[in-house]
Formats: structure tokens, sequence, C-alpha cells
């Protein structure tokens, strides 16, 4: 079952209420606060088998069920009520996939022994405090929406976000200690750039250019001098000078920058020059169209580089990941039954109705 995710949860963001059903995390991922109970989502005990519409895996769903979700995805600030009007049926879709993402969650947080813990507790009340506060009882009444279908309902979203949210740190620290392995006997290094410019400069640094679109060279007896103070520089930083304070010393500190790279990540022609400095030393003048330049090595296996970049490119991987386990989750249902609809129930519902219904009493934002 391939979903068509258009919100990564349950929620709301009109007047504040941004994580109306627990959208976002809680940051109650450790032990914190008093451990109530092992997080299982709701068996929609509320609704009895007589008066299901439709049943996700093994859950049976009410109509009453159906109208609450979709109330949450009308007010979730992600869709605007044009958006229903464009495509209706688009958006139906989304609530059955809510339904879906938040039962098959729930179950991945009762196979993993998931706790709840008080604090959770604590943030759910508050959502379900959130929303019948800005959701008249009125609404909540011409819907069928009972009190104890959205203590339900809140539940399994906020279960639904932890468990995200768990997996989440879980992969980020899996996807780290597998890079520092990967990249352990890596050469990290703090380097700087100085940077002579054989071009002339605006105010803000960047080279000029005349009317064709060509840089404004400095002229033969310019260029010359800065050729000169570059190699002046890099011979006081292999004598021992600091690579910042010498740019400062030659006016060059505008151009110049501090970066973090590795042996095996340079150019090809550059790895093994820099592979023979260590902190202190300095390469020879290189020079490009618009400067003269040299790279000064600060730190050499430097261990708290080679944990950032870890770190990095483990946050830069780690939402794909949670992406495919959550796929995982979904595609479960198939194997716990699917999705059936036992009557037209669902199929008659107009999404657009409700909207116009929330727009016009001024909930949607």
């Amino acid at each position: 079952m391939k979903r068509m995710r258009l919100t990564s949860c349950v929620c709301a963001a009109a007047l504040g209420l941004s994580i109306l059903a627990g959208c976002g995390s809680t940051d109650n991922t450790s032990d914190g606060g008093k451990t109530q109970s092992t997080a299982s989502s709701t068996d929609s005990k509320a609704t009895d088998n007589s008066d299901a519409v439709m049943t996700v895996g093994e859950y049976s769903i009410g109509k009453d069920e159906l109208m609450l979700y979709s109330i949450l995805e009308i007010l979730s600030g992600t869709v605007q009520y044009e958006d229903i009007q464009k495509d209706e049926e688009k958006y139906k879709q989304v609530v059955i996939d809510n339904i879906v993402e938040t039962k098959m969650a729930g179950d991945a947080a009762k196979d993993a022994g998931m706790e709840f813990t008080e604090d959770d507790e604590n943030t759910r009340d508050s959502l379900i405090k959130n929303f019948t506060t800005y959701v008249p009882k009125s609404v909540r009444e011409k819907y069928g929406i009972s009190d104890e279908l959205i203590d339900s309902v809140f539940n399994d979203t906020s279960i639904m976000n932890k468990i995200e949210t768990n997996t989440r740190n879980e992969l980020g620290k899996k996807l780290t200690a597998d890079l520092k392995e990967q990249y352990k006997d890596y050469n990290f290094q703090k380097i700087y750039y100085i940077t002579f410019p054989k071009v002339k400069a605006d105010d803000d640094g960047n080279p000029m250019t005349d009317d064709n679109g060509n840089y404004v060279k400095l002229d033969d007896k310019e260029l010359a001098d800065m050729k000169s103070k570059a190699e002046a520089a890099v011979k006081e930083i292999n004598a021992g000078a600091d690579a910042e304070e010498t740019a400062k010393k030659y006016g060059v500190d505008a151009y110049s920058e501090e970066k973090q790279s590795y042996v095996g990540g340079y150019a090809d022609d550059m790895n093994e020059v820099m592979d023979k400095l260590a902190a202190g030393q300095c390469t020879e003048v290189y020079e490009a169209e618009t400067a003269y330049y040299a790279i000064a090595v600060l730190s050499d296996h430097d261990s708290d580089l080679l944990d950032s970049f870890a770190y990095q490119s483990a946050e830069a991987q780690v939402d794909t990941e949670l992406e495919k386990t959550k796929q995982q989750w979904i595609d479960s249902c198939d194997d716990k039954g699917g999705i059936v609809y036992k009557d037209d129930t669902w199929k008659n519902f107009s999404l657009l109705d409700m909207a116009t219904d929330l727009n016009d009493q001024g909930l949607m934002k």
C-alpha cells in the first residue's frame, strides 16, 4: 500500500494549535517522567463492530472517527479551502492515509514495547484541551464526535508521534555510528583559505566586472605585489605565524575564510598535498582566475570534525530512512487485512461540505 502523504502527521496550526494532535516531537524520547504504561494504539473500542463503516487492518473505524480525522486534516494548516475545492478526493485520501499511518505506527510502538510516560500523557491532555477549546462543542456534536473518541484518537496520534521521534533518534544514532566507523581512518582537517585577490572588489568584497561582464583586474604592478604578499604570508605561516592573523596583517582577511574538509574530499590533485601537511603548515601559493591563494592547516586528524561530519551527514540521511521505516509500518496494514469499506459512508461523504462548514464558522485559518 503506497500512501499519498501530504502531511507529516495529523495536526492543526490554527490559533497556535500547530501541535493540535501531536504534530512534531514532544521531546519525551527518554525515560523522563514517571512511566505509566506500555504505549499501544487504542483498538477503537468506542466503535462497536456493528457501527464500523470500515476496517483498517485489525481496527474497526466508525463514521465518528472518520469525521474527527477529517476535521483534523481540514484544520491542519497544511491545506487551504481552495485546495479542497480543486481536488476533494485527493484530500479524502490523505485522511485515510492519516488513519492508516496512525494505527500502524501504534502497532509498531506496541511491538517495540515503547513506554508512554506521565510527561507524554500531560502533553497529550494539553493537546486535547487545545482542540476542545478551539473546536466548539456544537461542531463536535454535529459530527457525532464524543469526548471518549477525542481521547482515543489523540492518544493514538500522540503514540504515533512519539514512535516516529524515537525511531528518528535511533536511526540518527545508528547512521552516525556507521559513518564514524566508515570514515575513522580519514584525515579530517580544519583549514584556512588565505586569499589574495587579482581583481578589484566592490564594497561587499565581490569581484567587480566591466560592462562586458569581464573581471576588472589589477594592473601588472599590483598583481606582482599581490603575489609577493601571498608568498611572504606562506613563509610566515610555515614559520609559525597564525594564519588568520597573517591574513589580517596583509589586509586580506575579508577574502579569506576557515573551512573544514578531509583528505579525499578535496580536488584529486590536492588530496595528496593536503595529506602531507600537519597543523601549522601551509601549501605553496596557487593561482586561480580571480586570486592567488594558499591553504593553511589549522588542525589535522581532528576527531571532533569526524564527529561533526558523521552527525551532519546522518542528519541529511535520516529523513529518507525514517520514511522507509514508516512505509514499512503502513505496508503492514495489508498483512492485517488492509482497508475494507463496509458501506458507502465514506464514498458519499463530502469533505468539501465539511470544509465549507468549518470555514464559514471561521475555524480554517
